[in-house]
């Protein structure tokens, strides 16, 4: 019989140093070490990890897996290939080869029994450890999928009879919606087993009509299934990873600057740290205002998936601030129509890069302020400025009525004491605009107009 699995990770990590960083997750690791329990017990379970990319999926999957090593348990895993190409059933292939590989011929051939050859058909490598396996008679597609399904089944409960198994599936936004229709078959099977299934997703990238929302959709009836949902780590968590990256302790100042630039992201955490180095966060803040590369190209990745009616809109909210509003926005991209404009906040609320503000129904803000920066940074100085500039004069024109002139009011029309100020502080700073100084606009020329100033 062979060794239990060894911990691989499919996944490329943030960063050598932060490869192996763990903390938190408390909660969540009761829960997955629980389900495991269960399944040691012989109630096997289906858990999907769900989280936005870089939010520590696969190495929350890592720590059960080696938790399931010393509980006994064999891990098999399989990830998901985003690009195309990639045969059916490819996070089960790979699974069911490491599986072949670590397992001496014998034991594989009692386990596999008649539905080895079918299994064969997928995982071609089987022939090479067992030599005599013959061509599977020729089915219709439905026959011949039912059989693989059974036969590959069949083959789990058998193994799980000598060592509890997990499997663990990463990356199934990625994944092929045969390799959907099997976990869904397999899910049915397995209650009374000790098999124990976990699939991991970015939950950001499943659109209602993805083959994984439509596997959950179903399987969230069972009994057995679980969901496991990662968010960001705390403000306490995140100085402790920077710590055990780094070796430095954050002063609370410090762990608040770094908390608030990651968000408690463990993707972007890694990246924040190697960028800091030895420098103090809170004396040292040139870091605050550089997207490190890996950070910039996973939060790309997210943009490319958009319409670039999408990407236009969001590039353009990102001048007005992390949060904006629809009405300006709407009167920014009046070419667009407000209906092409809902059409793209809809598209972006579903990919879960923004989401709505406090404040009113019409006011959105990024989820992450690093997606705000990054979509800024994209476009060149002078198309900064002259947005900027365009936001002022908007801004002028959609309030003016607010801040029509009065006698005691300033020596100038309207708004233009305030535009120049936006463009001198905002031309500055270009990512980081703070339109909350505008939405503050009424109540400053209020306490100036009373005041006599």
């Amino acid at each position: 019989m062979g060794e239990p699995s060894p911990q691989i990770n499919p996944a490329p990590a943030a960063s050598a140093s932060s490869a192996n960083v763990f903390v938190g997750r408390e909660p969540e690791m009761v829960q997955l070490k629980t389900a495991l329990e269960s399944t040691l017990a012989g109630q096997g379970r289906l858990v999907m990890l769900a989280g936005e990319p870089g939010i520590g999926k696969t190495r929350t999957a890592q720590e059960l897996a080696s938790y399931a090593v010393e509980r006994g348990a064999r891990v098999l895993w399989g990830w998901c290939y985003e690009e195309e190409g990639a045969p059916p059933y490819w996070p089960w292939v790979q699974a069911i080869r490491q599986y072949a590989q670590e397992t001496n011929a014998q034991q594989l051939r009692a386990e596999m029994g008649p539905g080895a050859a079918d299994i064969a058909e997928i995982v071609p490598d089987l022939r090479t450890k067992l030599t005599d396996l013959q061509t599977p008679p020729a089915l219709e597609p439905e026959q011949a999928r039912f059989r693989l399904f059974d036969s590959i089944a069949g083959f789990l409960q058998k193994a799980s009879q000598t060592q509890p198994l997990v499997v663990i599936l990463d990356d199934l936004h990625w994944a092929d919606r045969s390799s959907m229709l099997l976990l869904e078959f397999l899910v049915r099977m397995i209650g009374a087993s000790h098999i124990m299934l976990v699939g991991a997703y970015r939950d950001v990238e499943v659109s209602r009509r993805h083959p994984l929302s439509q596997t959950i959709g179903t399987l969230v009836k069972e009994p057995h299934f679980q969901r496991v949902q990662l968010s960001g780590l705390t403000q306490q968590e995140v100085s402790d990873y920077v710590e055990n990256i780094t070796g430095t302790t954050l002063s609370q100042q410090a762990a608040e600057i770094v908390y608030r630039r990651t968000e408690g992201n463990p993707l972007f955490l890694g990246e924040v740290a190697r960028l800091l180095g030895s420098a103090d966060p809170v004396e040292e803040q040139t870091w605050a205002n550089t997207i490190p590369e890996g950070i910039r190209d996973a939060i790309g990745r997210r943009l490319n998936r958009l319409s670039d009616q999408c990407n236009r809109v969001l590039t353009t909210a990102s001048i007005i601030g992390r949060e904006f509003d629809f009405a300006l926005l709407k009167a920014l991209l009046d070419d667009i129509g407000e209906g092409g404009i809902l059409e793209s906040i809809d598209e972006a609320v579903r990919a879960q890069l923004i989401e709505g503000a406090s404040g009113g129904t019409d006011r959105y803000q990024f989820s992450h302020a690093l997606i705000q920066q990054t979509l800024a940074e994209e476009l060149t100085t002078s198309r900064r400025v002259r947005l900027h500039a365009s936001i002022a004069t908007t801004l002028e024109d959609l309030y003016h009525a607010i801040f029509k002139p009065t006698p005691t009011s300033w020596p100038t029309t309207s708004l233009r004491p305030s535009r120049s100020w936006a463009q001198r502080n905002w031309c500055d700073t270009p990512c980081w605009p703070e339109s909350r100084h505008w939405r503050a606009m009424p109540t400053r020329r209020q306490r100036l107009t009373s005041s006599g100033d």
